[in-house]
C-alpha cells in the first residue's frame, strides 16, 4: 500500500513537471531563429561532442554500430549526424517530451524508431539498447526526484555492459531560470558518480564572436576559452 501510494503521489508531480519542460521548450522554439554565427558556432560544438561521443564508443565496444537511444532527442539533430556518419537507422532511437519536435526529428531520419515520452518512463523495454544518451536534458529538470528516476529508467533499458553518457551545463546561464548546472556532484545524484567524466565546450559567445573575425580564430576559440559542459558516462 505506502508503495502504491508512493506512486499515485508521484504521478501529479511528473505530469506538472512535464508541462512545465514542454511549456519552455515550445516558447523557445517559437523565438526567432539566432544568428549566423550562433548556428555555426552551435555546430562546432555538436560535432566536437559528437565525435567525441563516438570515440567513446569506439573504446567501448567491439561492434562498431552499439544500438543507440537518445533521450531528449529533439527535432532528431543528434540521430541525424550519427546517420550521416554511417550508423544505421534501425540501430538508432529517439524519445521526446514534445510530440512536434518528434514530427522534426521523423522528418530529418524517417527510419528511426522515435516515441513520445514522459520526463520519467522511456517507452522502450528491459536491457532493449546497447547506449542511452542524454544531451542538456537533466539540466532542464529542475525537481531531484524526476531527475533520478529518470536516469533509473536509462540504466533499465541500456543492456549490461551498456553505457549510459550524459552531456550537460556544469554551472547554469545566469539569466536561464528553466535549467540547473549538472556539475559532477549533481550527476552522481542521478544514482551513482560516473564512470568517467571529461570537461568539454568553449564558451559558446566566444566561439560565436570569433567566427564572425575568422575561421582560424574560431578554431582557437574552440581551443582555449573556458569549458562550460561536461561529457560523462557511466558503464551499466
Amino acid at each position: 500500500m505506502e508503495v502504491e501510494s508512493q506512486r499515485d503521489d508521484r504521478a501529479p508531480r511528473q505530469a506538472e513537471a512535464a508541462a512545465r519542460i514542454q511549456a519552455v521548450y515550445r516558447e523557445r522554439d517559437a523565438r526567432p531563429q539566432r544568428t549566423r554565427a550562433i548556428g555555426l558556432a552551435n555546430r562546432r560544438l555538436a560535432d566536437e561532442r559528437l565525435d567525441l561521443t563516438r570515440r567513446l564508443l569506439e573504446s567501448l565496444f567491439a561492434d562498431p554500430y552499439p544500438y543507440i537511444l537518445d533521450v531528449g532527442c529533439g527535432g532528431g539533430g543528434d540521430l541525424a549526424h550519427l546517420r550521416r556518419a554511417g550508423w544505421p537507422a534501425a540501430r538508432l532511437a529517439g524519445v521526446d517530451l514534445i510530440s512536434s519536435r518528434l514530427d522534426s526529428a521523423r522528418a530529418a531520419c524517417p527510419d528511426c524508431d522515435v516515441r513520445l515520452s514522459t520526463p520519467s518512463a522511456i517507452p522502450f523495454p528491459d536491457d532493449s539498447v546497447d547506449v542511452a544518451t542524454a544531451a542538456t536534458v537533466f539540466s532542464s529538470i529542475l525537481e531531484p526526484e524526476m531527475r533520478m528516476a529518470l536516469f533509473a529508467d536509462m540504466e533499465r533499458v541500456v543492456r549490461p555492459g551498456g553505457v549510459i553518457v550524459v552531456y550537460d551545463f556544469v554551472v547554469r546561464k545566469p539569466t536561464n531560470p528553466h535549467v540547473i548546472g549538472m556539475p559532477l556532484r549533481r550527476l552522481a545524484e542521478l544514482g551513482r558518480p560516473p564512470t568517467g567524466s571529461i570537461r568539454l565546450s568553449p564558451a559558446l559567445q566566444a566561439v560565436a564572436v570569433a567566427t564572425t573575425v575568422h575561421p582560424r580564430l574560431a578554431d582557437w576559440a574552440m581551443r582555449l576559452a573556458p569549458r562550460t559542459h561536461r561529457l560523462s558516462y557511466w558503464r551499466n
